[in-house]
């Protein structure tokens, strides 16, 4: 009897030594992660922002150029997501990663030099090769903007659906804590590095900024893959990685698809789309990336409707970054309630909050000050959003009223309603994408995580594209509400998708009896059920009270 109690505390004791140091591992790694993140999303934001007047300086007459640089790289990301992702199932983490991240900095520091030298010479080129030389720039650096976001698409993949799963192991817990704080460094350098690009524009010009940006990512690119390396060499777990295919039937399948002349790429999207639309979490994502086909966020359609209604440029700023704090706090709020309520409850308590606040935007069309008219479609003869976008001027009316006139408040409550709809929605939306990623996370085999969240990233693009061809379609202000109503109707078929993804897991959306308990506590069938708790609570005491005796009588 001594002998098995010493073996129990022995191994107790071992048990805890391992607890111990994997709590010492969990907790060494993350701020590197964190870290990482950071130059990642800092980089992105401040090229996405510049790229986009980079574009608009080559082309200032309008913004078909621009709308051609957004449209191609979306439809990149469409195209060849799946197959980023079946890519990296196929390959070692830090080589999939050590490849993305070197293509996508050395694809971003070359374009922002050749658009940099483009505008600082373009006064040297003759006039004759003017057209044609404006032309070859914009199709290079649309380009290799292209790749750099597919390289940004696959770098993400493997930081935040592969790595960081790893790295919390079956801890849960930290992966929602790790995944909040993620999205919080996003949100804020989404608010803070599109200001410092533009600091960088008012003072250095587009030529000298374009060499900063390719500075920077050079910088950028010998941090991140140190950190990425350290974060390797901490955790062993990331250089076991489960491979779907074995090298001898990757050889047979290659040799195969030369045989029968077949593009890879293509064929290796079809198979991950097939992939994507059998599994599970299949409802849930399609879910998250109904949110993406909506005017109702912060986006360029939005600021430009915005301007139209006379709100000033200043105040529009002010605005943009509330709407990240409110983000942020649905971010740090969303670890809270997946602990106390579960995930996939935290799913839909974020869905609901989400359409309850737009419920604001889609009252604003038939508000005093609301542009709605929808004779346009017949009639026509307004200024589009489109023109809105690339516009400087502010309305005359944003300068002579004031807040404390009452007519400011029945000349923008329309506006207002709507802004304040879309910055409160904040705090719903992130909780669903965070909720979702987690999903994405937990839910998909290591095999095909790759290749799932690849299509995933497509299919947020593709309804994202969905979008801006609405706009197309209807540019006009008095238009507007139409997107909006159509906004609405994918954000609640969004939810519906999401609410089937939860009752297939968890049996049901609410548990009616415990809704009729609280509200009908005297009923019979309540009564019964509280004795029927009362025995088996008797039953449970008094068996662990025989088990407690015959342990200490042995």
């Amino acid at each position: 009897m001594a002998v098995e109690v010493t073996e129990e505390e022995g191994k107790m004791i071992e048990k805890e030594e391992k607890g111990l140091e994997d709590v010492k591992t969990k907790d060494g790694a993350p701020w590197r992660v964190y870290c990482a993140h950071a130059l990642s999303t800092w980089g992105d934001n401040m090229w996405w922002f510049a790229g986009g007047c980079y574009m608009l300086e080559l082309h200032k007459e309008s913004l078909r150029l621009t709308a051609t640089y957004g449209l191609v790289i979306a439809a990149s990301v469409i195209l060849f997501g799946a197959s980023v992702g079946r890519w990296i199932d196929k390959t070692r983490r830090l080589t999939a990663a050590k490849t993305f991240l070197t293509i996508q900095n050395t694809a971003v520091s070359i374009c922002a030099l050749l658009l940099a030298g483009f505008i600082a010479y373009k006064d040297d080129i003759d006039e004759a090769n003017l057209t044609l030389v404006t032309g070859a720039v914009s199709v290079g650096a649309i380009i290799l903007a292209s790749i750099a976001r597919l390289a940004s698409s696959g770098t993400n993949i493997i930081i935040q659906k592969d790595w960081i799963v790893v790295i919390a192991g079956d801890d849960t817990d930290l992966l929602a804590k790790m995944n909040s704080i993620l999205r919080t460094i996003e949100l804020t350098t989404y608010m803070l590095a599109p200001a410092a690009a533009g600091q960088l524009f008012t003072f250095f010009g587009f030529g000298w900024t374009g060499v900063f940006i390719a500075g920077w990512n050079i910088i950028s690119v010998c941090l991140e893959y140190l950190l990425l390396a350290l974060i390797y060499k901490k955790h062993p777990a990331l250089a076991m990685k489960k491979i779907q295919l074995s090298e001898a039937e990757s050889q047979e399948q290659a040799l195969d698809n030369e045989e029968k002349g077949e593009t890879n790429a293509f064929r290796e999207a079809y198979e991950g789309w097939k992939t994507y639309m059998k599994h599970p979490v299949m409802k849930a994502g399609v879910g998250l990336a109904c949110l993406f086909m909506t005017v109702l966020g912060f986006d360029n359609i939005t600021y430009g409707y915005c301007l139209m209604q006379g709100v000033p440029h200043a105040a529009l700023g002010v605005l943009v970054g509330i709407s990240a704090l409110v983000g942020v706090a649905g971010s740090l709020a969303y670890p809270i309630l997946r602990r106390r309520v579960g995930i996939e409850r935290t799913g839909l308590i974020g869905m609901f909050l989400l359409i309850s606040c737009s419920t604001l935007a889609v009252i604003s069309p038939f508000l005093p000050g609301s542009p709605m008219d929808l004779t346009y479609l017949t009639h026509g003869g307004s200024t589009n959003i489109l023109d809105a976008m690339n516009s400087t001027d502010e309305a005359e009316v944003t300068t002579e009223r004031n807040w404390t006139d009452p007519e400011f408040w029945v000349t923008y409550a329309s506006v207002l309603v709507f802004l304040t709809g879309i910055i409160l929605a904040r705090f719903g939306l992130w909780i669903v994408d965070l909720t979702v990623n987690q999903l994405l996370q937990e839910k998909v085999a290591e095999d095909v995580r790759g290749v799932v969240n690849g299509v995933q990233d497509s299919l947020n693009n593709t309804l994202d594209l969905a979008k801006c061809i609405l706009v197309i379609l209807l540019p006009a202000q008095e238009t507007f509400a139409l997107l909006i109503f159509a906004s609405f109707i994918s954000i609640n078929f969004g939810w519906f998708m999401y609410a089937l993804y939860s009752r297939s897991q968890r049996g049901h959306l609410f548990h009616f009896c415990r809704l009729v308990s609280v509200i009908l506590p005297d009923t019979p069938s309540q009564k019964r059920k509280e004795e029927q708790d009362q025995i088996q609570n008797k039953e449970e005491t008094m068996k662990m009270v025989k088990d407690m005796e015959e342990k200490l009588y042995v």
